[in-house]
């Protein structure tokens, strides 16, 4: 069953969102859009404080139920071009209750003033500064949404490629993985999506691609190697244009002997876990809560990782190291309303 409450979401978004992503507003105009909604004041319980690093910047987010046991590293989405919206240190928040986190929120470099690689860059830089801090990569699980989800793989893929220690999971949310506009969802969808257009979505590549191949694994992770990777949790809606862009990495990636999980929740829209009034918000947090502790279901001791001699940190999926194949395991794919 669908909620009331995503019922009436839907028809709000239809009407407004989607309508502003429809008529092709420039980068400049969205990003107006979004800053003249404000910050919400931060929740009673909820501590936000900048990340000290000179590589990239961010925050960290922290709740009475964070714990240094647990690190989540959260890249936002945008479509590579806009700034992570108010909501998202509010549903990091509310990942840290359920997971007993603490989180790194990171905000990468955005084009079309730093086109790719510039924003996984720092999102590698983000990763690695934890481990600086002596921070155990099998406590730390990667996590985003929409642009942020596919970053989230495109960062897998170059951390095991440059010989990094991999984290200990990573959960995608509505993740975009494909530039190649592949997956019948992009058009059968169209109608129903209440928030994105195919039409929106493809103007992406022009601006963050600038001469990069749409194949190219690290822009879009749909043709991406995932041997040895860590378990992931995907969450999409049915009715989402990117919904393709989620079943065919999750096939991808099992196919390669990766433990990937696949939920699809019945006509949520796009990145549906930043309306907190939503049951369906309430249900997917908390699987991700659920799945984070699953992961890593105790405390870990913190200690300095030191990266391989001769590997790159500056440029991503630059040496690839041989690597066993890990076994096979049973795809699974939950519909949850």
């Amino acid at each position: 069953m669908v909620s009331w409450q995503t019922k009436a979401l839907n028809r709000v978004l239809h009407l407004t969102i989607k309508k502003l992503v429809s008529t092709g507003g420039s980068v400049a105009e969205t990003r107006r859009f979004i800053e003249a909604k404000g910050k919400p004041p931060v929740p009673p319980g909820v501590e936000i404080a900048p990340v000290k690093a000179q590589a990239f910047r961010g925050e960290w987010i922290r709740t009475s139920q964070s714990s240094d046991a647990r690190t989540l590293l959260y890249l936002p989405g945008g479509g590579f071009m806009l700034p992570a919206s108010a909501q998202i240190p509010l549903l990091v928040a509310h990942i840290n209750r359920a997971a007993g986190t603490r989180a790194m929120l990171v905000h990468y470099r955005l084009a079309p003033e730093h086109p790719f690689p510039a924003g996984l860059e720092d999102c590698l830089a983000a990763y690695r500064h934890l481990l600086d801090l002596g921070t155990d990569p099998k406590s730390i699980v990667i996590a985003g949404d929409s642009a942020g989800g596919g970053l989230t793989l495109s960062t897998l893929l170059a951390l095991r490629d440059d010989g990094d220690p991999l984290p200990a999971a990573a959960v995608l949310i509505s993740p975009f993985t494909d530039f190649s506009m592949g997956g019948n969802s992009r058009f059968d969808n169209a109608r129903f999506d209440p928030m994105l257009s195919a039409d929106g979505v493809k103007e992406i590549g022009a601006i963050y691609l600038d001469d990069t191949a749409h194949d190219h694994p690290l822009v879009s992770p749909v043709y991406g190697d995932y041997r040895d990777l860590p378990p992931i949790l995907a969450q999409v809606g049915s009715t989402e244009i990117l919904l393709d862009d989620t079943r065919h990495v999750g096939e991808r990636a099992r196919a390669h002997g990766v433990d990937f999980e696949v939920e699809v929740w019945e006509q949520v829209p796009h990145v549906w876990h930043v309306w907190p009034f939503l049951p369906e918000t309430k249900a997917a947090v908390a699987r991700i809560g659920e799945f984070i502790r699953q992961q890593i279901p105790g405390a870990l001791t913190g200690r300095q990782h030191q990266r391989p001699p001769g590997v790159s940190k500056n440029k991503p999926g630059t040496k690839r190291r041989p690597r066993s194949r890990a076994k096979a395991v049973p795809a699974s794919t939950p519909s949850r309303a």
